[in-house]
């Protein structure tokens, strides 16, 4: 009796006349398959949730995918619009200096004119080209005798000098040092401090020698003036002048900018002579007027 308690009997009745059978399961056999059973509902049941909170989930990645996209691609397009907008902000004050540049021309034109039909010897104004030139010929200091040529001052030499203001709306805030001591160290040229997009005029006739980015000094621009006179114009925003162009003393060739290492728009201004650089405010003449 003992042995026939471990077994359950399954009996199978087929339809009509055939003959039915049974067969003995033991007990052990029958938990297994319950517990089984059991098992694999609870798990197919855990399947079922989790597919459904991880196809939720994965819903919520698409979605913050697609929104993050169109994010960026706002951001691309906001970012076009600001830089457009720079640039055409840019353009205003250009042209707003250069409105201002040609009306100071006509002015000094017009006064020309005037000048001339009231004294028909005198066609055009002095300028203060002609007062230096005036003023070498009559010096006999050290500055009068650098601009002597095999004993006599030439024309060609004197107008090669740059000897106008690079910027008209702008102030020195840094100068010329030529060696380095314990509390200033050593400058090759003359810092000009101007508000970004500032007119940048070439300081006397020459060809354009340079357009170059430099990784100190950002966009620069040298121009040769001839008689070993040459001039460098660094951390511009815009070059207006290509290589190989010729450029008359007064001429827009370039604007301010804050290119390169800088921490502020200027415009930093060198000038060389026979290759090495001097002292820029030692050529300026005078004030220029605006």
């Amino acid at each position: 009796m003992q042995k026939k308690n471990k077994y359950y009997t399954v009996m199978f009745v087929p339809e009509g006349n055939a003959r039915t059978f049974s067969m003995h399961v033991h007990k052990n056999i029958v938990y297994s398959l319950v517990v089984f059973l059991f098992i694999f509902l609870v798990g197919f049941v855990l399947l079922v949730v989790k597919s459904g909170e991880i196809a939720a989930k994965l819903q919520l990645v698409y979605i913050l995918t697609s929104e993050n996209k169109r994010l960026k691609d706002e951001n691309k397009k906001m970012n076009y619009v600001v830089a457009k907008l720079d640039r055409i902000e840019q353009l205003g004050h250009y042209l707003q200096s250069l409105a201002r540049a040609t009306g100071a021309d006509q002015k000094k034109n017009q006064n020309a004119t005037l000048g001339a039909r009231e004294t028909p010897d005198k066609v055009f104004l002095r300028d203060n080209m002609d007062d230096m030139l005036d003023s070498l010929r009559k010096s006999s200091t050290n500055d009068s005798n650098d601009v002597h040529k095999a004993g006599a001052v030439t024309q060609l030499y004197l107008a090669s000098l740059p000897n106008i203001q690079p910027v008209i709306d702008g102030w020195i805030t840094r100068r010329y040092v030529v060696e380095t001591n314990d509390t200033e160290q050593a400058h090759t040229g003359v810092d000009y401090a101007a508000t970004q997009g500032t007119l940048i005029r070439a300081t006397a006739p020459g060809i354009v020698e340079e357009v170059f980015n430099d990784r100190y000094f950002g966009l620069m621009l040298t121009i040769n003036h001839g008689y070993g006179m040459a001039t460098r114009y660094g951390h511009c925003s815009q070059i207006l002048v290509s290589k190989g162009d010729h450029v008359e003393r007064g001429q827009t060739v370039a604007l301010v900018g804050n290119t390169g290492r800088s921490s502020a728009p200027h415009l930093h201004y060198e000038v060389l002579k026979d290759g090495k650089n001097v002292d820029p405010t030692k050529y300026i003449f005078g004030t220029d007027d605006k």
